[in-house]
């Protein structure tokens, strides 16, 4: 499957490969100084890569899920930071495409300046106390009624791609209603403040800043969404199978690994070889169990991603576990198959020109990213359960 979508995909996937070419110095560069990617980011805006998933009929490429995911993947390779940047605006955009979330003016003005390259899209929601909402927190962000609108006052971290967005959607709690609403924020608007304070070991220029709100003024316009305490907003209402740029990024990562690992063994020769070190038989083991890993995870990711775009949207309710299993398995495996190929390259591997390094920090951020570990095993629990209950002959 993934190599039918592949070749279905040549002229895409040279596309990106060219552009991500163009990018990789100055990756290099934001990673070692931790600067955010926004000429990257400003770049495959002006090329078009951003209206990748904008419905046709706005003037982009309407994208499935499954091409969208391989664009992302190619990125990663090359890029993760800006890769991930990227997935989070085509996922949303996707999102709101396919399940029709928003009102059909805001999401048109969206994607005319997304094709214009003007639009760059992220949702926060994850909160200093609350950690992410994926855990069923109320978040501490308020917003209140009052003449024409709502006053928010809060905050928000992990916002990645904070310093390009254009757009912004953020969820609040509304206590009047008990009920948690979402909020489209545009970039400008007055008493949003950035604190540029990110510094981590992975993922060192995707721009993960805290978003501060102090009696910040929106419109009731602004309200793009509402939904019970530990319910599902609309966007979120098919699955989530937008949610697969994830994997798809930390895959990228990970193919990256494996593919310089393998021309790094197919070309070194220490004195001591008559030939490089791929003709030994134990570095060729190592390489094959670096294949294992990660053919099999590519292949269910695909799957699930094809599927998810074949089915109405009516149904895609039901591949959620499996949506969750997909990044669950290939995060997992990714961070595995990049250690497997620091054990091929070596010592090498820890030097900091080469890129292994770089790759082997990177990868593990997947694990933080939603849905988190241990919920996807619950859920895969009670689906379980739930299907060998439905089997069960009825008692008399």
């Amino acid at each position: 499957m993934v190599h039918e979508l592949e070749n279905n995909h040549q002229d895409l996937l040279h596309w990106v490969d060219t552009l991500a070419n163009e990018i990789e110095r100055d990756a290099i560069q934001n990673d070692r100084e931790g600067d955010f990617v926004k000429k990257q980011v400003i770049f495959l805006q002006k090329k078009g890569l951003t209206k990748l998933t904008t419905p046709v009929e706005f003037g982009g490429s309407g994208a499935s899920l499954a091409t969208m995911m391989l664009a992302i993947e190619r990125l990663a390779g090359t890029d993760a930071s800006t890769a991930l940047v990227i997935g989070w605006h085509l996922g949303l955009i996707y999102a709101i495409r396919e399940t029709g979330a928003w009102p059909e003016e805001d999401f048109y003005e969206l994607c005319t300046q997304t094709v214009s390259g003007a639009a760059l899209i992220n949702a926060c929601a994850t909160e200093p106390a609350t950690g992410s909402t994926s855990r069923g927190g109320v978040p501490n962000t308020t917003a209140l009624p009052t003449q024409g609108g709502y006053v928010m006052n809060g905050e928000k971290n992990w916002a990645t791609g904070s310093p390009s967005l254009s757009h912004i959607l953020i969820t609040a709690f509304l206590p009047d209603e008990n009920m948690i609403g979402e909020f489209l924020v545009r970039e400008g608007m007055p008493g949003l403040r950035h604190m540029h304070a990110w510094d981590s070991m992975s993922l060192r220029g995707y721009g993960s800043d805290t978003l501060v709100f102090e009696d910040f003024k929106l419109p009731a316009s602004a309200l793009m969404d509402k939904y019970p305490i530990k319910g599902v907003g609309k966007r979120n209402g098919a699955g989530g199978g937008w949610l697969l740029h994830i994997p798809a990024m930390h895959l990228g990562i990970a193919m990256a690994a494996r593919n310089y690992t393998i021309d790094y063994a197919s070309q070194y020769q220490p004195d001591s070889l008559q030939a490089p070190i791929s003709t030994l038989a134990t570095v060729r083991q190592h390489i094959g169990r670096l294949e294992a890993m990660l053919i099999p995870a590519r292949h269910y990711l695909y799957e699930v991603a094809v599927r998810y775009d074949r089915l109405p949207l009516e149904r895609r309710e039901n591949l959620s576990h499996e949506i969750q299993l997909a990044k669950h398995l290939v995060t997992n495996t990714a961070i595995k198959a990049v250690d497997q190929a620091m054990r091929i390259a070596g010592g090498h591997s820890l030097l900091r020109h080469a890129p292994l390094e770089r790759y082997y920090r990177d990868v593990r951020a997947g694990v933080y990213n939603p849905s988190m570990d241990d919920i996807t095993l619950q859920e895969l629990a009670d689906h379980a359960l739930k299907e060998r209950l439905a089997r069960r002959p009825k008692q008399e």
